[in-house]
């Protein structure tokens, strides 16, 4: 049976201590023996303590399902954008694997059983098109740890008969970044005039713990297995007091 082995990536921007901040996560999975991936069916990623979604100035609005299933990212309202990111696949095609991406979205949605709510859209085009919409939920955690966000990722078939898409890489920023695809605006109103902003991201805590901020990340593949992977930010280099 092939093994699975994940590796996690994070960082801010900007790195300072007490200011919001983009928040980037990024995941690999390759698989032992080499190009015998297993689809991923779900994840869990763990934020640090004090840094969450909650006290962010992201989601603002929130986006409704019908409409993002309906009309793509163009149907939800723009302050409901939480982040943006890039999703890498394996699909095997006979002998050959051939590598494909897609354009992955995250909007804010409604509370669910008193927990916060994500969606998930996906836009993939080449070599198989397929457009996926799927929900994510916000959930508690422990020590060092404020709390996790949790997905079930739907299979994506290839060709009739053909295996699943097998996600193996993955980058998203939560937050806007300065220029790019990933930069995105909010919008409010300054005297009765729509103004376009760029929102606050999730907000640092003060202090840094010693050992730098730890984020963690659980996978779960199709045939049962699982993987962990964990990163560590380490602290600005600021003056020590500013450390726990």
């Amino acid at each position: 049976m092939a093994e699975q082995v994940a590796t996690l990536r994070a960082s801010f921007s900007p790195d300072r201590l007490g200011t919001y901040a983009t928040v980037f996560i990024a995941f690999q999975i390759s698989s032992i023996p080499a190009k015998d991936q297993i689809p991923l069916t779900g994840m869990t990623v763990w934020l640090p303590s004090e840094i969450g979604l909650a006290t962010s100035g992201l989601g603002l609005e929130n986006c409704l399902l019908s409409r993002l299933e309906d009309a793509g990212p163009e149907g939800c309202p723009f302050d409901s954008l939480m982040g943006r990111g890039v999703a890498s696949a394996e699909i095997p095609f006979g002998s050959e694997v051939v590598v494909q991406s897609a354009q992955v979205d995250v909007f804010s949605a409604r509370v669910q059983n008193g927990r916060l709510a994500l969606m998930v859209f996906v836009d993939a085009q080449s070599p198989v098109e397929a457009e996926l919409v799927f929900p994510a939920t916000v959930v508690p955690a422990s020590a060092p740890f404020s709390e996790g966000v949790e997905t079930n990722i739907p299979l994506v078939p290839t060709v009739p008969g053909g295996s699943d898409v097998a996600v193996t890489r993955f980058q998203m920023a939560l937050g806007p970044t300065a220029a790019g695809r990933d930069h995105f605006v909010y919008y409010r109103s300054v005297r009765g005039h729509r103004v376009a902003y760029s929102p606050r991201g999730l907000l640092l805590p003060p202090v840094c713990p010693s050992s730098g901020f730890p984020f963690r990340a659980q996978f779960t593949f199709a045939d049962g297995s699982t993987a962990t992977a964990h990163a560590t930010v380490p602290c600005p280099n600021t003056d020590r007091h500013t450390r726990l």
